[in-house]
């Protein structure tokens, strides 16, 4: 907003500014332009002092308490409201390759599932970033830096983008992904630039920002086949890490851990491996997903499932039971089979890994007797073994 005509504001400090701009705007009964100011103040508060945090926070408060005067909704969990001084409303709100005019940045999606389904460990400290947001200035106050950054590595599939976006909307911060096609380039100097320029632009705007594949910004730099490029986009991040700003968050995922330079992974305040899901998960997963509630399956299926698909990631699970479904709609046309084919499925795939591997067989035994509750005789049949197999391989269990 620029100064009345006929003032000077030459010499006065940010904050002197920032109250002449504010009569300007309340003499003239602008509210369109009050709501704008608003806006830039969020993004960038009129002071360095260490309440910035607090004035920001009393600024979205304020915007939110006053009535609505456009339809625009978040892109985050299919549009649920957000308002527009903090979150970006469209891609021309988010930074460009000057060359190409391609978009740095895209926003966060909505995922097909309730959210992140983790093991305990993993659970309790992405449930800890979430709970320091609401008391950052309290940390502050008693010299502690609040949590800005989390790395989550861990194999494809596992997690890792729907943890990110998890965090964002439990943060009620828009999320924004690195479009890596577009900040990586040939030209000497423009990937560099690219990354400055997503980082200056995170660091002003508050919001959750996602670098998914983070070993291609950030490989180590002990690797003699990389060029200078890559090395000088390692020394940026290291200098962006190190003065991170407390309002915004950085989420990087990386399915190789090993290529990451390890300076940049000592500077991320939160390192999350994520394993491949056990029993237990593998179960909540199933349960969530919508075919499998379209179907009404019951929970012997889910459980059978659960108990095959061992060795899968939970987008390998997700992919598997819908193929299924679309083969019942087709053969069948609806999901009135649907159980029978997991059952099918459930049991082939059983035996085979039971074949493959006594030790194998014997912890599918030992899970489909302790948490499924199967009879001797039931287990047997699944696996295609004998009686007496099935009761050897108990046994032997509770002598250990």
């Amino acid at each position: 907003m620029s100064k009345p005509e006929g003032g000077s504001w030459t010499g006065l400090t940010e904050t002197e500014r920032a109250l002449l701009r504010l009569l300007t705007v309340a003499l003239r009964a602008d509210e369109e332009a009050a709501r704008e100011l608003c806006r830039h103040w969020v993004r960038k508060p009129p002071t360095s002092s260490d309440h910035a945090v607090t004035l920001r926070a009393e600024l979205r408060a304020l915007l939110t308490t006053l009535p609505e005067r456009s339809s625009e909704r978040s892109p985050l969990r299919g549009g649920a409201a957000r308002d527009a001084a903090w979150a970006p409303s469209t891609a021309a709100d988010l930074p460009r390759d000057p060359e190409t005019n391609q978009t740095l940045l895209r926003l966060g999606e909505a995922t097909s599932v309730a959210g992140p389904v983790l093991d305990d460990a993993c659970r309790a400290q992405v449930d800890r970033i979430v709970a320091e947001r609401p008391i950052r200035e309290r940390l502050l106050e008693v010299g502690l830096q609040p949590s800005r950054s989390v790395l989550l590595s861990g194999p494809p599939g596992v997690g890792k983008s729907m943890t990110a976006v998890y965090i964002a909307e439990q943060m009620k911060q828009p999320l924004v992904v690195v479009d890596l096609a577009s900040v990586m380039s040939s030209y000497l100097g423009r990937t560099g630039r690219n990354l400055r320029a997503i980082l200056d632009y995170a660091a002003e705007t508050e919001c959750v920002l996602f670098m998914d594949e983070f070993d291609a910004l950030a490989k180590r730099r002990d690797d003699n086949t990389d060029v200078g490029e890559l090395k000088r986009l390692v020394n940026v991040l290291l200098l962006e890490l190190d003065r991170w700003p407390t309002g915004s968050f950085l989420i990087a995922a990386t399915n190789h851990l090993n290529l990451v330079d390890p300076a940049i992974a000592r500077r991320f305040d939160v390192k999350i491996e994520m394993p491949m899901p056990q029993y237990r998960q593998r179960k909540n997963l199933l349960a969530q997903i919508p075919v499998i509630s379209a179907a009404n399956v019951e929970d012997q299926y889910v459980s059978l499932m659960a108990l095959a698909t061992a060795g899968k990631s939970h987008s390998d699970v997700v992919k598997l039971m819908n193929s299924l479904a679309r083969e019942a709609i087709i053969e069948d046309a609806g999901l009135g089979k649907f159980s029978e084919r997991i059952a099918n499925y459930a049991m082939v795939e059983l035996r085979e890994q039971a074949k493959a591997d006594p030790d194998v067989r014997s912890q599918i035994i030992s899970l489909a007797h302790e948490s499924l509750g199967y009879s001797q005789r039931k287990i047997a049949q699944i696996l295609g073994v004998s009686h007496p197999t099935v009761s050897r391989v108990l046994a032997s269990q509770e002598k250990q």
